[in-house]
């Protein structure tokens, strides 16, 4: 399943940025331990649950659960804008006091969030997830995960052809890393196990999982769009609550059409209201999964997408090993120096990052 990638568009207010848009984080161990308890607990926990409801005797539809689970992640949006405007309401009563009236000759101008790029880059939120998630229908769930763990490649091509963004040779040697692991792992896994008619299956899901990673791809392009807009007198960047509403929001009206159209939705519904137990998984998978998206973008808000990317990356890791040891998903020792090989790669972008963020202290000093 696909974590709030859209989270990256969300705007660190609470954070000092740096000349290459790294943050600097002002808040102490404490929060950032909260945040990766928080990511990791609810994430593999859900991980386990969506294998369950995806594969499983209690399987529902795809477009259904990811329809169900946008409505709850807007409510829960919705409840927390309503806090946050409310506590920022009553901070503006108590700093009206001191603060000195305003020239009545100076006009300021509105600036209004960017909607159709809102939508444009829910579309492509969506339709990763759509994918990823039928995915796990026709390849178990850690070779699911090890390839949306290489969404890196995407990201950086995408970045070069629509930003025109340029990546160091460590940052390309991080990418070949991670697509030989994932290539390994895929080949060790079938070689001389499954038949001709498994392997088309096979094949269709990683096709599936391919174009999920196109258009994380793409997402990402868009998500910077959104972050650091092009036409900034006319279009302001979302808050971490705003992307959260809206990209779920404008989710559902892509899923839900497309859930009444394939039958999912009735089909759901009826078997909702016949099995009492799958009422209760989706409640918790759906009440899981939102807590999550709240702790990624706490973590984005109150440190950086760097931290972020460390967090969920290692509980990617953990993910891969619990879903072998309760789901019985058998790994050769090829297959374990693959998934090195995948987490080497990712670990060497992040710590790229890490090495540009430093620099860009280092010249604001």
């Amino acid at each position: 399943m696909l974590q709030p990638s859209a989270a990256s568009t969300a705007t660190a207010t609470t954070t000092s940025t740096t000349t290459d848009g790294e943050s600097t984080p002002r808040y102490g161990l404490a929060n950032l331990a909260l945040c990766a308890l928080g990511i990791c607990v609810c994430y593999l926990y859900y991980g386990i649950l969506q294998e369950r409801l995806f594969t499983g005797r209690q399987r529902l539809g795809a477009s259904f659960v990811l329809t169900t689970q946008c409505v709850t992640n807007a409510i829960v949006a919705w409840v927390w804008a309503q806090v946050e405007h409310s506590d920022k309401q009553d901070e503006r009563t108590k700093s009206k006091a001191s603060t000195p009236p305003k020239d009545p000759n100076t006009t300021t101008q509105s600036q209004s969030l960017h909607h159709w790029l809102l939508f444009v880059t829910s579309g492509f939120y969506v339709g990763a997830m759509a994918c990823s998630n039928e995915a796990i229908q026709y390849v178990s769930y850690p070779v699911a995960v090890l390839a949306k763990s290489c969404k890196l490649i995407p990201t950086m091509l995408v970045g070069q052809l629509m930003e025109s963004k340029l990546y160091s040779t460590a940052e390309w040697s991080a990418a070949l890393l991670i697509s030989t692991g994932i290539v390994l792992f895929h080949l060790t896994r079938h070689v001389g196990t499954i038949g001709s008619a498994e392997k088309d299956q096979s094949t269709y899901g990683m096709f599936l999982l391919l174009a999920s990673l196109g258009m994380d791809g793409v997402l990402s392009s868009c998500q910077n769009f959104l972050k650091f807009p092009r036409n900034k007198t006319a279009h302001r960047s979302p808050t971490a609550v705003e992307t959260m509403l809206y990209i779920n929001l404008y989710a559902v009206v892509y899923l839900w059409p497309m859930c009444v159209h394939n039958g999912q939705w009735s089909d759901g519904v009826l078997r909702l209201q016949s099995e009492d137990s799958l009422v209760t998984a989706i409640l918790i998978l759906n009440a899981t999964v939102a807590l999550g998206q709240i702790f990624i973008f706490l973590c984005l808000t109150w440190f950086s997408p760097l931290y972020t990317t460390t967090i969920t990356t290692t509980r990617k890791f953990l993910t891969v090993v619990i879903s072998v040891l309760l789901f019985g998903h058998s790994f050769t020792m090829t297959q374990w120096f693959s998934v090195v090989l995948v987490f080497s790669g990712l670990y060497l972008i992040i710590a790229v990052q890490r090495t540009k963020s430093l620099h860009g202290k280092q010249k604001e000093d």
